[in-house]
């Protein structure tokens, strides 16, 4: 596995803008939907584990919740603090070597850093052990399958062949790189349920690009965004075609 600190730190400065491509934008916003439930109705205390730039962390300032945010990069972390956020700290440190007490937080937020780690099953148990009893995890990661899927239709066979046997990818931006673990259902389930976690419920995110192809969604948003977001929606609430999504948002709640 190669770092992701150097990549993510070149990514920094523009990081939000990131987020202005049509699919980068329309998973976000299906994320935001889909956790926005699992929040405590009481204003309580969110990890973000993998803060970044504290895109998510506004977002649950704002709505009053108090928010720790763990991030290894550097300039992401500098710049999540110059964001000037009340109620947000900073712990600029790696997930798996950052320490915290048992029970400390309601929930657990990990969208888009799990795979970036070492070893993504022991972090779903340190999670776990984070979260309180009745408290919820949250992660979100790219998709073994959604990726397999794309490298088949631009022909790209063999690459495909090998995600599925070595199951890590690869992201490029740039002169930089960061190998990441590519999950499937199957996989995250499992984690979380040695984890102890109960009520796991996973989702597909952007199954439209597999269908699709990731092209044919970018036109289909920029000509309708409301009906192609609406049908990515009824299609992100069937389990079945979970693995399908680019992205895969999966949650479970710790036992009382």
């Amino acid at each position: 596995m190669s770092a992701s600190i150097r990549l993510f730190d070149a990514l920094a400065a523009e990081y939000d803008a990131h987020f202005d491509v049509p699919h980068r934008r329309a998973y976000d916003e299906l994320a935001w939907e889909l956790v926005q439930p699992l929040l405590p109705e009481r204003r309580g205390l969110v990890l973000d584990a993998g803060c970044g730039v504290g895109r998510w962390a506004s977002r649950l300032v704002a709505l009053g919740y108090d928010v720790v945010g763990i991030e290894q990069a550097p300039a992401m972390a500098a710049a999540a603090r110059a964001r000037g956020l009340p109620r947000f700290r900073v712990l600029e440190q790696s997930i798996e070597e950052v320490v915290l007490g048992e029970g400390e937080v309601d929930v657990v937020l990990a969208l888009g850093s799990l795979q970036y780690t070492r070893d993504p099953v022991a972090v779903i148990e340190r999670f776990a052990r984070w979260a309180r009893p009745g408290g919820t995890v949250c992660v979100l990661v790219d998709s073994l399958v959604a990726l397999v899927v794309e490298l088949l239709q631009a022909g790209r066979e063999e690459e495909a062949l090998r995600r599925v046997e070595c199951g890590l990818g690869q992201w490029v931006q740039g002169e930089h790189s960061a190998d990441h673990h590519l999950l499937d259902r199957a996989r995250l389930d499992e984690a979380f349920r040695h984890a102890g976690l109960i009520e796991v419920t996973c989702r597909g995110l952007l199954v439209g690009a597999s269908i699709f192809g990731r092209q044919a969604l970018a036109e289909r948003l920029a000509a309708d965004r409301d009906v192609q977001m609406s049908l990515e929606r009824r299609l992100a609430q069937q389990p079945t075609l979970a693995d399908l999504g680019k992205q895969l948002l999966v949650h479970g709640r710790r036992p009382r």
